[in-house]
């Protein structure tokens, strides 16, 4: 619970950082690791999406538990890969870098199981590891409710 705090208050000071310096809205270099994590999973490809994280990162999926750790990350996109989640384009509204830690926030789009469209909203802090970008949180939350269950 406390790194959780720790990162949403690291978020907090990189978002006023922001405001206060004036900066664009986004960060080129995030704005890249965006494109390159769309890619990877319009591509279906569960192993290099869990390469973005962290060793010990989390994923928080709507409707789904924590996936936490690269194995449970890489698991959970199988399943949603195996569910028939399809096409999906996300777009960065936020972001920024301050020393080691980054955040970025957007809005996605993807055709769910059955064809519906499904909007969203995320939010995922970063981290340096080794000199590279990973992914240290990720939140996602579904605009609209879930489906009813069969």
């Amino acid at each position: 619970m406390r790194k959780i705090s720790i990162a949403v208050a690291a978020v907090v000071v990189l978002v006023v950082t922001g405001i206060v310096q004036g900066q664009s809205k986004t960060d080129p270099t995030l704005n890249k690791m965006a494109a390159e994590w769309a890619a990877a999973y319009n591509a279906k490809d569960a192993a290099k999406l869990a390469g973005l994280y962290t060793e010990n990162a989390v994923f928080m999926a709507p409707n789904q538990p924590m996936a936490k750790g690269r194995a449970a990350i890489e698991a959970q996109f199988k399943k949603e890969f195996q569910e028939g989640f399809t096409n999906l384009k996300l777009t960065p509204m936020e972001s920024a870098i301050s020393g080691s830690q980054a955040y970025e926030a957007g809005t996605a789009t993807m055709t769910a199981p059955g064809g519906r469209t499904e909007n969203s909203k995320y939010l995922v802090v970063f981290t340096q590891e080794g000199g590279a970008w990973k992914i240290k949180y990720d939140i996602n939350n579904a605009d609209q409710p879930s489906p009813p269950s069969k």
